[in-house]
């Protein structure tokens, strides 16, 4: 279970499917770069100013995907902002105080993208003021913490893809514009983005530490009771036994292979707190397999003298 889906998908180099059309705009595709190669340089000035405008022109292949469409991030676990499709669906995520690094809990309007047609999303955020529009419509409303971009971190612009991790967004965009007090950046415009022919893909197979929510927690609780039977059989498997310290290295050896073998399948990331919990709970079951054989190799108890009158 440690690697379903079980979708073999190792680091390797691939073709890039992020093309310019003869329109100008960009075509995404299975395997998509198309990213900026530092953090902009407007980073600063939004944060100094309080104020950002986030324009996407995107029309999506089809709706059976979630993924990324825009996104300022610098791996997949700690993103500033990203804009996405998630079926028919446009799931906005924002970094601010409060949330997670990832910018969660997103904001969801429903219905708004169709396959093959054309939708344009603004993202609006000013002095904690955030507003989304929908081909020109406005669409939510919200007050964020007035010092909301303060939080932002240094990151990458990436398009139909996350920065590294995630799954690809296959579809067309027309526009990917930033505005800020002193930049307007629209990076579908040629030399806005690095888009090479080829790329190493090596998505982000390693989970943050302390974990995000409590599922991960609830993961590790798991692992770590599923390992205590590991443990218990390690050290019972041969007579005599292995000893305490020798059988929890084996086992905590065997959790660092699954873990280094999720960075070849698909959705897989390893995380230092499995581990952790992995070995725990070899420990507790190699303490649990020394005390059944100390109980079963335990002599009997002498039974007393009987007292009483001796016949002659």
């Amino acid at each position: 279970m440690a690697y379903f889906p079980f979708a073999w998908d190792p680091p390797r180099t691939v073709a890039n499917q992020a093309t310019r059309n003869a329109d100008g705009s960009l075509r995404f595709g299975e395997m998509n770069y198309a990213r900026t190669t530092e953090t902009p340089a407007w980073l600063e000035d939004a944060q100094t100013s309080g104020a950002i405008r986030i324009e996407l022109e995107a029309e999506p292949q089809s709706l059976s995907q979630s993924a990324a469409v825009m996104i300022l991030g610098s791996d997949y676990w700690t993103t500033n902002f990203c804009i996405c499709q998630h079926g028919s669906d446009l799931v906005v995520w924002v970094r601010r105080p409060g949330s997670d690094i990832n910018g969660g809990p997103p904001f969801t309007i429903g219905s708004v993208f169709q396959p093959q047609r054309r939708t344009s999303v603004a993202v609006t955020l000013q002095h904690g003021h955030l507003r989304i529009e929908v081909d020109g419509r406005a669409r939510l409303s919200e007050q964020l913490p007035i010092d909301s971009l303060a939080v932002w971190s240094q990151g990458q612009i990436a398009l139909g893809d996350e920065v590294n991790g995630g799954g690809p967004w296959r579809g067309q965009i027309r526009v990917a514009e930033v505005r800020t007090a002193n930049h307007t950046v629209d990076y579908v415009l040629p030399g806005a983005l690095s888009i090479p022919a080829t790329y190493r893909y090596s998505p982000d197979h390693i989970e943050p530490f302390p974990p995000l929510g409590g599922i991960a927690w609830l993961t590790a609780l798991l692992n770590l009771l599923s390992f205590i039977p590991l443990g218990l059989l390690v050290v019972l498997a041969r007579d005599p036994p292995i000893r305490l310290i020798p059988a929890t290295l084996l086992a905590a050896g065997l959790a660092v292979a699954l873990g280094a073998g999720k960075f070849l399948f698909d959705g897989r990331h390893a995380a230092v707190l499995n581990i952790v919990a992995e070995t725990a709970g070899a420990l507790l079951g190699t303490l649990l397999a020394g005390l059944l054989r100390s109980a079963q190799h335990r002599p009997p108890a002498r039974e007393p003298p009987r007292r009483g009158f001796r016949p002659y």
